[in-house]
């Protein structure tokens, strides 16, 4: 849901290059972190999630402007670090295939990175106390809100959307595909950004319906997943300690 798809251009250097450092710094410590044996026991896991996150994040559901990212899964089932570094690589390959700019691979890598920290993290602190599937669905939803959260913060930084009034944050990169000029007719025209049934809405109104349908959405998603390799493969969802990464 956090994955913006600004092209190059339009976002200030300083924040397209802090996105890559600190993106590939996570990356790099995660890596070092991991034993290799342990890395390559998880590669087609790994490999997995990469194809299932490119599908699914290539894709609009239609009935709502947002598509899902399965981040929080991959923390979920491959491990919060691992899962952090198959959202740069899928990001990255997005990025080769136009489906936002190269400069914004960073940036993008942190918001729905977030997801997989999040998420993978959450869903293993409470497992133990609510069980899988109810723990996917509350680390999936704070995931979400959080990286959603970061989303607006970084688009408003940037002046892609009007964080009082909301404007603008649910078709970003449809109102800068023609840089500046397109910019600011989307900020300030009259187009509506989301039309639920016969209702038209927009702003923040807008925002926290398709935000609140994106949510249910990819929870009740991950919980099925969840609960799916609680009954093949429970050791995906139950690793060992060392494996807890």
């Amino acid at each position: 849901m956090s994955h913006v798809h600004l092209p190059d251009g339009i976002i200030p250097t300083v924040w397209w290059v802090a996105g890559y450092l600190i993106s590939l710094v996570v990356v790099f410590v995660t890596l070092k972190r991991v034993k290799a044996e342990k890395v390559r026991d998880k590669i087609p896991q790994m490999a997995m999630m990469a194809a299932v996150m490119l599908i699914t994040m290539s894709v609009p559901l239609g009935f709502v402007p947002f598509h899902m990212n399965f981040a929080a899964l991959a923390g979920m089932l491959i491990g919060p670090g691992l899962g952090f570094v198959v959202v740069f690589v899928v990001n990255f390959i997005l990025a080769l295939l136009g489906h936002g700019g190269i400069t914004v691979v960073g940036l993008n890598t942190l918001n729905v990175g977030v997801e997989a920290l999040i998420g993978g993290t959450a869903f293993r602190l409470l497992k133990g106390k609510f069980g899988s599937v109810p723990s996917s669905v509350i680390s999936t939803a704070i995931a979400l809100l959080l990286s959603t959260a970061l989303m607006v913060l970084f688009l408003s930084t940037v002046g892609v959307v009007d964080l009082r009034s909301g404007e603008g944050i649910l078709h970003a990169e449809e109102h800068v595909e023609d840089g500046a000029d397109r910019q600011a007719e989307g900020l300030h025209g009259d187009d509506t950004a989301y039309r639920f049934g016969g209702i038209a809405l927009a702003g923040w109104v807008a925002v926290l319906i398709v935000l609140f349908l994106g949510i249910i959405s990819e929870s009740a998603v991950t919980a099925l997943v969840v609960r799916f390799f609680t009954k093949v493969r429970p050791d995906m969802i139950n690793p060992e300690p060392d494996e807890d990464r």
